[in-house]
């Protein structure tokens, strides 16, 4: 009897972590080519977060952001925030991906703004946007836009789907030694009338990137070698 009631502990618990699993749509993912660490919103829904040394980087992504945190299924928004990296006296390649899975199927055609803005001393960084109407985490199936660099966006229709569907971003920063990047990355269905306006955002972004680059050179002392 008591093998019978531990074997059914285990499978409840079992059950109960398929559950959470089934339930982490959103992704990140952050690789150096020889080491990838992953983080998802089991604990927090809505939000994904990871700080920690990738190689040669020490990385710090402070909100990786959809929904129930922001948009809704039927209003998709992935929002990548508040991403700062530093390397010390060598450099080299980070891929930073964000997924979010399970966004509502669309019956008439939508459009989707990708757009990436941040701050870099000795590095730069490119984006790529993806959608996928298989509902795959990290999908890329159909490109939405491609090399996005600083301050620059893409706009891209997303054809009507009768099943979920998911969002992928990938931003690849390359940087030399004591670089310090400062970024934000998004894909969103604005308005039409936020369509027309996003450049004028653009300033905004890009002054408040630009503060906070101030903040992160204050926090982190100089690098040695």
């Amino acid at each position: 009897m008591h093998t019978f009631r531990s074997a059914l502990a285990v499978a409840v618990v079992g059950i109960a972590l398929s559950s959470l699993q089934a339930r982490a749509d959103i992704e990140l993912k952050v690789s150096d080519g020889t080491t990838t660490v992953s983080a998802n919103d089991l604990l927090t829904p809505g939000t994904v977060t990871y700080m920690g040394a990738i190689g040669k980087f020490t990385f710090t992504a402070n909100i990786g952001a959809g929904f129930p945190g922001i948009g809704a299924p039927t209003y998709p928004i992935l929002d990548l925030t508040s991403v700062d990296l530093t390397t010390r006296t060598t450099g080299g390649t980070l891929t930073v991906s964000l997924t979010e899975t399970g966004f509502a199927p669309t019956t008439v055609a939508m459009e989707l703004l990708s757009r990436i803005v941040g701050n870099y001393n000795n590095s730069n960084a490119t984006m790529d946007t993806y959608f996928d109407a298989t509902d795959n985490p990290f999908g890329t199936g159909t490109l939405l836009s491609s090399g996005l660099f600083d301050n620059q966006a893409g706009v891209a229709t997303l054809p009507p789907m009768a099943g979920p569907y998911s969002l992928t971003e990938i931003i690849t920063v390359d940087a030399g030694a004591n670089s310090l990047t400062s970024l934000d990355a998004i894909i969103d269905a604005p308005e039409p009338t936020a369509l027309s306006l996003f450049g004028a955002g653009f300033v905004g972004l890009a002054f408040f990137g630009w503060r906070r680059w101030l903040r992160a050179a204050r926090r982190i002392p100089a690098a040695t070698a």
